[in-house]
């Protein structure tokens, strides 16, 4: 199946897109999860927080909904049990079924579940923190009043995903998953920090990037809402980011090369020179 995402690079120039949208914008849509515990503390064992999911085009809902209807009919899993990541791979909890079938039947299992998601029209955007990176860049400086990664990570991957989506002509909304009061009601006030303050980065670090200002986030990104786990592109963003956070500690993992393979991470779609401005972000890491 051929991914309907895509079709050209983008423009080089998107301070000029953000400028020449179209009468009616396409919609896009950011699913947006995480991965690892967002407090910056230096007694967490984690060795990175992550932030990020698929960028998908409204009209194309509908075409990801059927591809994964269809294989949790193959595979006779009930519709409202969801495909998390974790149960997959540890063969646990709903999915301790996988463990007792054979090798050669997990594999089919999991060559389906990759055919699935590459054939689904997504793109991959993310922010991966490194935790030791992150504690070594602003614990001394800010304390207590350092930022949780998960504030800085959502405001870089959400500004990445509006830039490209200004790119496509277009305008963006969020959707996270339902975490529970204090974190949803976290999220919703970093994003109405965009549009009312814009991003704030020191400028110093940040005016490398491009960064929007608060009227450009305020054109660009329409609103933000919650969904649950049994959102089944939701779970598609379950299932995307955990390989592209692994991929600095494991960049051969088969998932994050079958993602790159298909061109469905968003460095992929983009120009070298774009790729600092609009790519996945790993952050906080060691150049060297």
């Amino acid at each position: 199946m051929v991914n309907q995402f895509r079709v050209t690079k983008v423009p080089n120039n998107f301070e000029s897109a953000i400028n020449s949208l179209e009468t009616k914008p396409k919609e896009f849509a950011l699913y947006l999860d995480e991965s690892g515990s967002p407090k910056p503390s230096p007694d967490d064992s984690s060795p990175f927080f992550a932030m990020g999911g698929v960028l998908i085009e409204r009209s194309n809902e509908d075409m990801i909904n059927s591809l994964l209807v269809d294989f949790k009919n193959r595979w006779n899993i009930p519709q409202n049990t969801p495909l998390h990541g974790n149960e997959i791979r540890s063969r646990k909890k709903r999915f301790a079924w996988l463990g007792k079938l054979s090798d050669l039947e997990q594999e089919r299992f999991i060559g389906d579940l990759t055919n699935t998601i590459i054939n689904c029209p997504i793109i991959v955007q993310a922010c991966v923190v490194s935790r030791q990176g992150y504690l070594k860049r602003y614990l001394e400086i800010y304390g207590e009043n350092t930022w949780e990664m998960m504030k800085s990570a959502f405001s870089i991957v959400v500004e990445r995903a509006a830039k490209y989506a200004s790119l496509r002509n277009g305008t963006l909304m969020v959707y996270f998953e339902a975490a529970g009061k204090t974190e949803d009601r976290l999220l919703k006030q970093y994003f109405n920090e965009l549009r009312s303050q814009g991003n704030r980065f020191d400028l110093n670090r940040s005016s490398q990037y491009s960064p929007l200002s608060n009227t450009d986030f305020s054109r660009l990104l329409r609103g933000i809402d919650s969904k649950t786990k049994n959102n089944l592109v939701m779970q598609l963003t379950d299932l995307c980011l955990y390989p592209v956070a692994r991929s600095q500690d494991q960049p051969d993992n088969r998932a994050f090369l079958s993602l790159k393979k298909e061109n469905l991470l968003v460095d992929c779609d983009l120009e070298p020179s774009q790729i600092p401005r609009l790519g996945i972000k790993y952050y906080c890491f060691d150049k060297s």
